[in-house]
């Protein structure tokens, strides 16, 4: 479990609060989605959770352990990954095989250890026949799952994604969601994703969102759709279903009930209207 104790931090050129009075509970095998405007601190918040950057004020808590006590930061990053939006940026080796195999060769494990763990590593992503490919001959969606292999080859217990489908085209974006919902269950760490799409969040536990450095809603996704498109104030594009249903609402005069969000149960009250 991560715990967030009424955590504030600002960074050192800045005289306003990255985020302020932070308090969150993330426990083990949860979906998380945390949403938000550009600047509401979604990322500083996810730099947080795993020690590259310190509170000033408050404590990350993960499993136990201080991110304050720096005896205890290695350990913290083993538990938390930390996947940022431009795969670029985290790729250091000229094979697929030894990017996944270089925060383990820092871990001081056995070369036998080592290769078990790439091997399954890049079959969980569905990579394994690229493993002696230089990563800047993948495409994007591919480098994102050499970045998930490489985190996931470390066994954390958290998985935090900022952006990640941000590069990708729509069939990549949908590729790399399919493959997270269905490796998160299997494997049993908790995923928390940073995302401004509210697509990508409908499958999450809670969706946390942010404004100005402060959590100012958590709920599940079905209360956040009801907000419809009143979440576009706080910098979150409502489903385009949404938007359909005020319309609707505005052209008839009827009022369709909130919870209507799939197909087909839209369908079948349109259905009953006419």
């Amino acid at each position: 479990m991560i715990q967030l104790n009424d955590v504030s931090y600002t960074y050192p050129q800045s005289k306003e609060p990255a985020v302020k009075n932070i308090s969150l509970t993330i426990r083990e095998n949860e979906f998380i989605a945390i949403m938000g405007r550009n600047g509401s601190g979604k990322s500083t918040l996810a730099r947080l959770l795993n020690g590259l950057i310190l509170p000033d004020i408050g404590e990350v808590i993960v499993d136990g352990l201080s991110s304050l006590k720096p005896e205890n930061l290695l350990e913290i990053r083993k538990r938390v990954g930390l996947l940022f939006p431009d795969p670029d940026s985290q790729l250091v080796s000229n094979l697929v095989e030894e990017e996944i195999a270089f925060g383990l060769e820092n871990l001081g494990l056995s070369p036998v250890e080592i290769r078990k763990r790439v091997d399954a590593a890049l079959k969980m992503v569905s990579m394994e026949d690229y493993e002696k490919y230089p990563p800047y001959l993948l495409s994007g969606g591919q480098k994102q799952k050499i970045c998930i292999a490489s985190f996931l080859a470390m066994q954390p217990t958290y998985l935090i994604l900022d952006e990640p489908f941000s590069m990708l085209d729509p069939g990549g974006r949908n590729d790399l969601l399919s493959l997270l919902l269905t490796m998160q269950p299997k494997l049993n760490i908790a995923l928390l994703m940073i995302t401004h799409n509210l697509e990508d969040a409908l499958q999450a536990d809670q969706i946390v969102i942010m404004d100005k450095g402060e959590i100012i809603n958590i709920a599940h996704p079905r209360e956040i759709l009801k907000m419809g498109t009143k979440i576009t104030a706080l910098g979150i594009e409502p489903l385009e279903l949404n938007s359909f249903i005020e319309q609707l609402e505005s052209a008839t005069g009827i009022s369709i009930a909130p919870d209507t969000i799939e197909i087909e149960s839209l369908v079948e009250t349109i259905c009953h209207l006419s």
